[in-house]
């Protein structure tokens, strides 16, 4: 199974970097865009910011997000609004300046040249896969689940093409307004049944990642999944975002994940 690199703490660093722009994609679904990094932040796929305004005194806790891409100095991430921090980052303009610190968690497993992968995300879970897409080698292929509730939920993807890889997008709705009727799980099943694939990248709700690994652990394929939930400190030290494995022990999703070999969690006990 692929072993996760963790960035060590003193890679992660303080951050103000600025909103370049606020894209509404659906209702309360939106892109931010940061920049004003540093040079020194190198964030791998899958790792994500722990990010709040800083106009505000309230949320005290930052919020996690993973990143979607970081590219010519600008960080992209996909976040839904589902409560007041994710509510004032929608509210954040451009000059605004933010509160984070990263990049924190694991990575993905590079996907290597000659490599086929298939990645399944569900809604904002996408954003990490986005990222291991991003930074496939040339020669690489990737097959693309992505699965939304309707067509208004989607965001173009058309800047994974033309690359030295392959990356064919396969989309579904679960109200069957765009590409396949139903769950992306499903059009990962039958993927599976025509093609061998090297690892399976899955990062989404829970039951859809619950699938993707009963679907990888029938055939033996490795599955590497970012886990999604709520963190307090983002650091290993609240011991709010732990999950059970199998041999009743316990992960930390802020350091011993996000992304963590799916053979090493608990799928039934949540």
């Amino acid at each position: 199974m692929a072993v996760h690199q963790r960035t060590r703490q003193s890679e992660a660093q303080l951050l103000q970097p600025k909103v370049r722009k606020v894209v509404d994609l659906a209702r309360g679904l939106y892109l931010l865009e940061l920049e004003g990094l540093p040079e020194t932040f190198r964030p791998k796929p899958g790792q994500f910011l722990h990010l709040r305004p800083t106009k505000e005194d309230y949320p005290l806790l930052r919020r996690p997000i993973s990143l979607q891409s970081y590219r010519d100095g600008v960080a992209t991430l996909l976040i839904r609004e589902v409560g007041i921090g994710t509510e004032l980052l929608h509210r954040a303009r451009p000059g605004d300046c933010l509160d984070a610190l990263g990049p924190l968690g694991t990575a993905y497993s590079p996907v290597r040249s000659g490599e086929s992968v298939l990645m399944v995300g569900g809604g904002v879970g996408v954003a990490p896969l986005v990222a291991a897409a991003l930074e496939a080698e040339p020669g690489a292929l990737v097959d693309f689940c992505y699965g939304v509730a309707t067509a208004g939920e989607i965001q173009s993807l058309d800047f994974l093409s033309g690359r030295e890889n392959e990356i064919r997008i396969h989309v579904s709705t679960d109200d069957g307004s765009s590409g396949h009727h139903g769950f992306c799980t499903e059009v990962a099943e039958r993927l599976l049944e025509e093609r061998r694939y090297a690892k399976i990248f899955t990062c989404g709700p829970w039951v859809m990642m619950r699938k993707a690994f009963r679907l990888g652990s029938e055939r033996k394929v490795p599955v590497e999944a970012s886990l999604e939930v709520q963190m307090g400190c983002g650091l290993g030290a609240c011991l709010g975002c732990v999950y059970e494995t199998p041999d009743g022990d316990f992960i930390r999703s802020c350091i011993d994940g996000p992304v963590v070999d799916g053979y090493g969690v608990s799928w039934e006990n949540h």
